[in-house]
């Protein structure tokens, strides 16, 4: 149909130049001595028309020669700029194949063409560090093409990463400090932020950061509590030769916390290493209050109170509601030892060994029959406790 419309609009214009020339009877006289030339108006406007087209065709045909250098330039600059993207594309999809040397490769010889740009450098570097080629990646990242400010961002959180894999946690915080003042901090950077700061030991610093992660995702709640116990665990731990900043720390937690088993528990064996044995057994009487935890009962045993009679009745208590585990009947009799019951120690101890057969308990009840006296059965108890603990290294 467009070729029909326009064809008839063709022959339409054509019709009626022919019948406009056949109206027009006019001429044109063109003197410039000693010549003399006359031309029919309608000839005059065919040359006119034509000299006109002809001059526009000479115009184009002049500027196109003249552009032809340019574009001979342009169009070898463009092909050498596909090139280079093409090999730092293989590159890139050579990274996420896991293929590090074919992705170092190939980044490289995108680097050796012109126009390559500073993407292909990090993906060099990206590539190096997974194979653990430190000083290939600190190459790459000193290239001058890397040192574009669009590509600050990648360019220190690689950094960062090397620092940490080398063993540099501060260097690795300094790094992921500026990046925070370049552009703040972006997901891969908090994830590597917590890595540093569990590097660093600077454990106070790690529950905030878990927020973050759990608000993007990184962690689920679960997770994040996980992470978030473990590093308050690990500053509690930290603390064992510090009693004012233990004190102080755990002042500062919340009762949800400290009632959570295994912070109460990392707790209290830094207070026992300073001597608060009564701030440790009011922490374990706490943290039981809330879960059942058979470790924290087994620690109670080692607070040594001025009144152990308190103790005693404090751990009888729980093994009313508890006479299946082993654990309070193990402490009791440890505790029945310390105030000289020796036959009462001697029925929880053995009581616990109907429950469970552990080399703990041969080894109290060994030590107390030594202390009696009784130098066989001790014995006795004592290679069962050995074999016993030797079989529990070999399964660790």
């Amino acid at each position: 149909m467009r070729f029909l419309f326009w064809f008839l609009l063709i022959a339409v214009a054509a019709v009626a130049a022919a019948m406009a020339a056949k109206l027009t009877h006019g001429y044109a006289l063109l003197v410039a001595p000693p010549y003399r030339v006359e031309l029919s108006l309608n000839l005059l406007v065919i040359l006119a028309i034509a000299g006109f087209f002809t001059l526009y065709l000479l115009s184009q045909m002049a500027m196109r020669t003249a552009e032809l250098p340019g574009r001979v330039r342009a169009w070898r600059a463009q092909q050498k700029r596909e090139s280079a993207r093409a090999k730092q594309d293989a590159a890139i999809v050579a990274l996420l194949e896991g293929r590090y040397g074919k992705a170092q490769q190939l980044a490289q010889e995108a680097l050796a063409l012109p126009y390559s740009t500073g993407l292909a450098a990090l993906v060099a570097a990206r590539a190096a560090i997974d194979v653990r080629q430190f000083d290939k990646a600190e190459g790459f990242l000193s290239r001058s093409e890397v040192q574009a400010t669009s590509l600050a961002v990648p360019r220190l959180t690689l950094s960062a990463e090397i620092a940490l894999e080398q063993g540099q946690p501060q260097e690795a915080l300094r790094l992921l400090q500026s990046l925070k003042a370049e552009a703040g901090m972006h997901t891969a950077a908090l994830r590597l932020e917590l890595r540093a700061l569990q590097a660093a030991r600077r454990f106070a610093d790690i529950p905030p950061l878990v927020g973050q992660l759990v608000k993007r995702k990184v962690f689920d709640e679960a997770q994040g509590e996980q992470v978030r116990i473990a590093a308050q665990r690990e500053q509690l731990r930290s603390l064992a030769h510090d009693a004012a900043g233990l004190r102080d720390t755990w002042s500062r937690l919340p009762d949800a916390t400290r009632t959570q088993p295994k912070i109460a528990c990392a707790a209290a064996q830094s207070f026992l290493q300073l001597g608060g044995d009564r701030e440790a057994a009011e922490i374990i009487a706490n943290a039981l209050v809330r879960e059942w935890d058979s470790d924290l009962v087994d620690l109670y045993g080692e607070c040594r109170l001025p009144d152990a009679t308190k103790q005693i009745e404090q751990a009888e208590r729980w093994l009313s509601t508890h006479n299946q585990d082993a654990t309070p009947l193990r402490v009791l009799g440890t505790l029945c030892q310390r105030q000289q019951l020796w036959g009462k120690a001697q029925t929880y101890l053995e009581a616990s060994l109907a429950l469970d057969n552990h080399w703990r308990t041969h080894l109290a009840l060994g030590e107390m029959l030594g202390r009696l006296g009784k130098s066989d059965e001790a014995n006795a108890h004592f290679v069962a406790a050995l074999r016993l603990a030797t079989d529990e290294l070999r399964r660790r």
